[in-house]
């Protein structure tokens, strides 16, 4: 038993440094891991695990009978042009806007005396152009210049009521009168010794005035009568209610 104590002195005193090394080395080996198990322990539990999303459901209800909503897709954009295999759109009809009736054309033996003899040298002219030497221009013209001689009486046509008598800074001397039915006809490029006056009743056949050369816009044209026809304030052809030319 002594000699064993002697012999575990006699090894400690010889290897002492090295097992104080190892002692050393445990030691810190172990600290290590003890500093480490609190850090993981904490990383652990700093993760909180996802909480489950609560469902929103009555009482009776079971988990397997929740009907799942689907989400909302955004649309699809309409392209701006389209397909090539689409047939054009047809054309869908639209009914014609009925003509506001219009007076009909008198026949031969129903129109109106002339209200001077002579020939048309510019006529009626709305739906294209004619030549104006005057102007020197292409123009429409809603009247016919009559020609005859200067002084030679101008009568009315139709009987009626002279609605305006004016000296035209265009037209020249230029008589309106007003007849039935939306009818009105105006006597233009008149001599001064105009007969009528505002509001004057006619009859068919009256003399209102004489051919003159007023008309400073026809002032290129021989003396003669400018004369117009319209309904409803429409200019139409004199020639379809008067017996002209």
């Amino acid at each position: 038993m002594e000699k064993k104590q002697n012999n575990l002195i006699l090894f400690l005193r010889n290897n002492g440094f090295y097992l104080a090394i190892v002692l050393c080395l445990m030691a810190v080996g172990t600290g290590i891991v003890l500093l480490t198990i609190p850090a993981t322990k904490q990383q652990t539990e700093a993760a909180p695990t996802a909480a489950p999303v609560p469902v929103n459901n009555s009482g009776d209800q079971r988990l397997s009978e929740i009907t799942v909503v689907p989400q909302k897709t955004s649309p699809t954009a309409t392209p701006y042009y389209a397909p090539l295999n689409t047939a054009a759109p047809t054309a869908v009809p639209t009914a014609e806007p009925t003509a506001a009736p219009t007076a009909k054309p008198a026949s031969a033996s129903q129109k109106a005396a002339a209200p001077v003899e002579g020939e048309i040298i510019f006529d009626f002219a709305v739906d294209k152009l004619l030549y104006s030497v005057t102007l020197d221009q292409w123009m429409t013209h809603a009247a016919v210049d009559i020609a005859a001689d200067e002084g030679k009486a101008v009568k009315a046509v139709l009987s009626g009521t002279v609605s305006d008598v004016r000296e035209d800074d265009v037209l020249g001397y230029t008589v309106e009168i007003k007849h039935s039915n939306g009818r009105t006809t105006l006597y233009a490029s008149l001599g001064s010794d105009v007969r009528v006056k505002a509001g004057d009743k006619v009859n068919a056949g009256t003399v209102i005035g004489s051919v003159g050369t007023s008309a400073i816009s026809e002032c290129a044209l021989p003396p003669h009568l400018h004369f117009a026809f319209s309904i409803d304030g429409k200019p139409v052809d004199p020639k379809k209610y008067v017996r002209l030319g």
